[in-house]
């Protein structure tokens, strides 16, 4: 099947997906990208390269799943460790074929503009380099702020400080120019900086997407929430294998199966933006913290309700959390608005935890973990047929749940 989407949508819910890693700030690769591109427009590029470098900016954090890497990568200007995440970010892309282009750009944007390899071309080098300088303008922005013109003006010293060696001297310069202008800083509140981006959303156009095209783009999110924690490493994947295997073998339809395997790898999106710390805790979770967590499908929602073409998607990813008696999460429906397809999505997700190590304990053997979703099934929270059918393909369904998806 394929499926009539704006890739520039796709790309911003990715963004937006990378940008809830910081928790309270929610914005970082948004205003790395607008500035990229007003230095970009200073220097007259072209639009086809003002379109690649929002991109790249909106993306250039794909590696990054961690809130502490994210809190080093925001109040250090220079980390040691911060080439992993480049690496990292870059091997995710080149998984993505309409994403190959933008990989040497997230492998080198917190490389210094003096140490970039010579086999570089150099628009890439420039490319590369823009971004890193845009990304530590933006990190100083939370060290110092960026109230008043003195604390911009700290900001510019520092960046002028660095230009020949970290930063490309006529990157610094155009940058100069920019943030000498008011406006350039107004831009990169909330309100401005979104309306700036839905125009350029809507410059772009629909295309048609094949569902392989479409899959790996969503194996791409799902690498980047399961990279969240060790202990949900391939959690993604194990669902959509075990969902569409179940909702092949119940006889749904082929879009059904497409669009239940396309939600499944999505439906953890929400986690991106829920501390390390809760994610790992050893023990149970206090009312703050189960609070935090009951809202990734909500989230989740959020993130994909950007992409037009998508909300079927989108809405099912959400519902992973719902029970059939209305005791689930977040929106606590009842058994006649959980859609089949949403119903499968859970069992799934249940199962394929309840198989894998977790912090407060190992993976449970299948038999086990069967009984557990016996005992929801009998309390009215999942769907009592799709549990008889686990039981019924017990062994398959645990091969599908441990299976690792290629692209």
């Amino acid at each position: 099947m394929n499926y009539h989407l704006s890739l520039r949508e796709v790309s911003y819910a990715l963004s937006e997906a990378l940008d809830y890693v910081g928790i309270d700030d929610t914005m970082h690769g948004k205003r790395v990208a607008f500035m990229a591109a007003e230095i970009g427009k200073k220097l007259e590029w072209p639009q086809k390269r003002i379109d690649h470098i929002l991109i790249a900016g909106m993306m250039h954090d794909c590696g990054v799943s961690s809130t502490d890497v994210h809190s080093h990568l925001v109040n250090e200007l220079d980390w040691d460790n911060s080439q992993v995440h480049c690496v990292r970010g870059a091997e995710l892309l080149e998984k993505v074929e309409i994403y190959r282009d933008y990989a040497p750009i997230v492998l080198y944007h917190h490389t210094h503009w003096d140490e970039l390899p010579g086999s570089l071309d150099g628009e890439t080098r420039e490319n590369a380099n823009l971004i890193y300088l845009v990304d530590r303008v933006d990190a100083l922005r939370v060290q110092i702020g960026d109230h008043s013109t003195r604390d911009r003006g700290e900001i510019g010293n520092i960046i002028r400080k660095y230009s020949g060696t970290m930063f490309c001297p006529e990157l610094v310069d155009a940058y100069l120019s920019c943030a000498a202008a008011d406006s350039f800083w107004f831009y990169m509140e909330s309100e401005a900086l979104n309306g700036y981006l839905d125009e350029w959303l809507e410059a772009g156009v629909s295309e048609n997407v094949t569902f392989d095209l479409l899959k790996s783009i969503s194996m791409l999110f799902a690498e980047v929430v399961d990279a969240k924690s060790t202990f949900t490493t391939e959690h993604s994947y194990g669902v959509a294998s075990l969902s569409r295997y179940i909702a092949k073998q119940l006889g749904l339809s082929r879009e059904q199966e497409e669009t239940i395997e396309l939600a499944a790898l999505l439906h953890d999106l929400g986690k991106l933006r829920i501390a390390d710390t809760i994610l790992n805790k050893q023990g149970p979770l206090n009312e703050e913290e189960r609070h935090r967590m009951n809202r990734h499908g909500f989230d989740s929602h959020m993130i994909l309700r950007k992409i037009k073409g998508m909300s079927e998607i989108a809405h099912i990813a959400s519902l992973h959390h719902e029970y059939l008696n209305a005791t689930g999460y977040p929106y606590q429906l009842t058994d006649t608005l959980i859609p089949l397809e949403a119903r499968i999505l859970a069992v799934s997700d249940i199962f394929q935890a309840l198989i894998q190590d977790r912090p407060y304990r190992s993976g449970l053997p299948p038999e086990t973990a069967l009984s557990v979703l016996e005992e929801m099934a009998q309390e009215k929270k999942i769907d009592s047929e799709i549990v008889a059918f686990v039981s019924d393909h017990l062994e398959a369904c645990y091969e599908h749940a441990k299976k690792v998806l290629e692209l």
